[in-house]
């Protein structure tokens, strides 16, 4: 395959995708949030340590070194007034040590009211033993600087106050110190706070950052795979993943654009599988699927290297083969195809079989352009499919006719039905050992306005495509009862009416009360009734078939196969349904006289019917020498050209009346 009809490998699973992008937002908001919360919580813990340091231990400090100023100051004082004469000059140094002492008594209570340790606690407690025995010394000084004892005031302040002051003063000195102490592990312990809160801003920053690159990432990587997947879909099939239509339109330009320049035949194979409708309605949707699969992968194994395979949709498929030198190459790769198409599929526990047609168009001998060749090839798809099915056709310029044909008559089926151009056609079966007609089988006809009377294989697939055939079937089974009904009520009691149900008809959920309503309207009795079915029918699904069956012969019908021998059944499964008849095959009637295996064949299916219990009735009778051999092995019912081609209803009572062993000299020895 060429490289842009690769699978890419989109198992996108969005909701995962959705479910990790969504994870990792969550995940960055969390990571936002929980270090918008650290952050907060940090900043509180940190103005916390700062209001300590600020309010309490700078405060303790001012304090402190306020009562050191005025513990000195008090001594000048005292040092002073012992030395001044001039009574207002000492009245105001006077005054200015009570107020000193008051500032001091304020700034120690103040103190104390605050946080303080143990050597704090101690040094204030020292400080008030030395004041309290400084206090009276101080006094005294006072009381004879008063009494203008100067001088003995002055010894006193010298040899007593100042020592005792100097005791009072180292203390506050220590206390000074502890506080700045203190002061300093503080600003030390909110610095550390405030590292510390850095530090895990920082690292929750980082982790946001992180992880916000990686959703971003994350993102990016979605993007662009959900483009190149949208991309893959638009030119891809969904199902399969093999070029679509616009793909597979742009490689056939580019491969006509090389054929040009290279004088080299393109080869276009439009595939369509056999059959695959009858898949789809008896097996179910998801089954077709998976058989479409399969198909492609052999394809893919059966073409070239360089050859392009498509999905045009439904079970249309097209190859497109470039570079041909020969038309041999052509050939050889479409019985490829055709061979490894009809090799049995597995699929849900089940074996199928299917088959294709193919149409060839070549470039340039069918046309120059790649809606000519893929409209040729087309073309000689159908004529491959009405040919037999599971063989290919090499279009030629006739088949344009045909399919013009074909497309005029599809359009006049549509108006058919409401045109009432269908109609039954009546071909008996005769009984050969009581000479009298036992069935009838009711054959549909279209009369159409120019082209006039039709068999259905002018028009069957076409309703079988179109969906068609299930109102048409209706309508044509209550006529047919109808008209059933009219030959008993004219005396033929034992008539048995004869019609063919499609697989689309059969595996309809209606049939079953369609069926009753064309018994109830006509008033034909059910054992009067006969369904045929093909072969193919049974096989899709043998399990629901045979239920479907005894579901129709609860209502009294019988069931017949029709054209035994040439689906895909074996004598095995005949035993699993309950049917009553089966029709042999014109094939296997066509050349009993000439061929002594046709004539075992018959006589091998005769004995198998006879021990399962099973009416028989050779069909396409159409010769004397038929007739005799069949009437020798002892098959009991006959139907064919030789007793009566289908005629109308009105031709059928002069048959029904008519000793056929007599009409056709039965009495006498065929030998003689």
């Amino acid at each position: 395959m060429p490289a842009h009809s690769k699978t890419l490998s989109h198992h996108i699973r969005p909701a995962a995708w959705s479910a990790a992008l969504l994870a990792g937002f969550v995940v960055q908001l969390l990571l936002i949030l929980f270090v918008t919360t650290i952050g907060l919580q940090q900043l509180g813990i940190t103005t916390h340590n700062l209001d300590t340091v600020v309010n309490v231990h700078m405060r303790k400090q001012n304090l402190t070194k306020t009562m050191l100023s005025v513990a000195r100051e008090r001594t000048l004082i005292m040092l002073t007034l012992s030395k001044v004469d001039d009574p207002f000059e000492r009245d105001d140094l006077l005054t200015r040590f009570n107020e000193k002492g008051a500032e001091y008594v304020v700034a120690r209570q103040t103190l104390q009211g605050m946080p303080l340790n143990d050597r704090e606690h101690k040094l204030i407690a020292r400080q008030q033993q030395l004041i309290q025995v400084a206090q009276p010394i101080q006094t005294e000084v006072i009381d004879l600087i008063n009494a203008q004892f100067n001088r003995e005031a002055e010894r006193v302040t010298l040899t007593r106050a100042i020592p005792t002051q100097n005791q009072v003063l180292a203390v506050l000195f220590q206390l000074d110190a502890e506080t700045q102490q203190v002061a300093l592990a503080a600003s030390r312990k909110a610095y550390e706070a405030q590292r510390v809160a850095r530090f895990w801003m920082y690292l929750l920053c980082g982790a946001a950052l992180v992880v916000g690159v990686i959703v971003a990432a994350v993102v990016l990587r979605y993007t662009t795979r959900i483009s190149l997947e949208r991309e893959h879909l638009a030119i891809h099939d969904a199902l399969t993943s093999l070029p679509n239509r616009r793909l597979l339109l742009e490689h056939l330009e580019q491969a006509l654009a090389h054929g040009r320049r290279h004088k080299t035949q393109i080869g276009i194979l439009f595939i369509d599988l056999d059959n695959f409708k009858r898949v789809n309605d008896t097996l179910g949707h998801a089954v077709g699927d998976q058989l479409i699969c399969q198909v492609a992968q052999r394809l893919r194994s059966a073409v070239r290297s360089n050859d392009l395979v498509a999905r045009l949709g439904g079970d249309e498929f097209v190859v497109v083969m470039s570079d041909v030198r020969a038309a041999s190459q052509i050939f050889h790769v479409v019985d490829k195809i055709l061979a490894v198409m009809v090799v049995p599929y597995q699929i849900a526990e089940r074996e199928l079989f299917n088959s294709c047609s193919i149409g060839i168009s070549v470039y340039p001998t069918d046309g120059a352009s790649s809606s000519d060749l893929l409209k040729n090839a087309d073309t000689a798809m159908y004529y491959a499919k009405s040919s037999g099915k599971n063989r290919y056709h090499l279009y030629d310029a006739a088949m344009n006719a045909m399919a013009e044909e074909r497309l005029q008559l599809d359009t006049d089926l549509h108006h058919a039905l409401e045109r009432n151009e269908f109609s039954f056609y009546y071909q008996p079966q005769v009984n050969l050992d009581s000479g009298r007609t036992c069935t009838v089988e009711a054959l549909i006809r279209w009369n159409h306005p120019e082209k006039g009377l039709l068999s259905p294989a002018a028009f069957l697939d076409m309703l079988e495509d179109t969906g068609e055939i299930l109102p048409v079937g209706r309508m044509l089974l209550g006529a047919a009862c109808t008209q059933g009904a009219r030959w008993h009520a004219a005396g033929f009691n034992d008539l048995v009416i004869a019609i063919n149900v499609s697989s689309k008809e059969f595996w309809n959920c209606d049939l079953l009360s369609n069926v009753q309503s064309a018994l109830a309207q006509s008033g034909l009795p059910p054992q009067s009734l006969q369904l045929e079915l093909t072969e193919g029918i049974l096989m899709g699904d043998m399990d629901a078939a045979a239920h479907k069956i005894l579901e129709l012969k609860a209502l009294g019908v019988s069931i017949a196969i029709d054209d035994f021998g040439t689906g895909y059944s074996s004598l095995a499964h005949l035993k699993r349904f309950p049917l009553d008849v089966l029709k042999i095959d014109r094939y296997f009637v066509k050349d009993l006289r000439h061929d002594s295996v046709n004539e075992a064949l018959v006589n091998s299916i005769l004995a198998l019917c006879k021990g399962l219990n099973l009416d028989t009735v050779a069909e396409g009778v159409e010769t004397r020498s038929q007739l005799d051999v069949l009437h020798k092995i002892g098959c009991p019912v006959v139907q064919g050209y030789l007793i009566s081609q289908p005629v109308p209803a009105e031709n059928i009572l002069a048959l029904l009346q008519r000793d056929w062993r007599q009409a056709l000299g039965l009495h006498i020895d065929p030998a003689a």
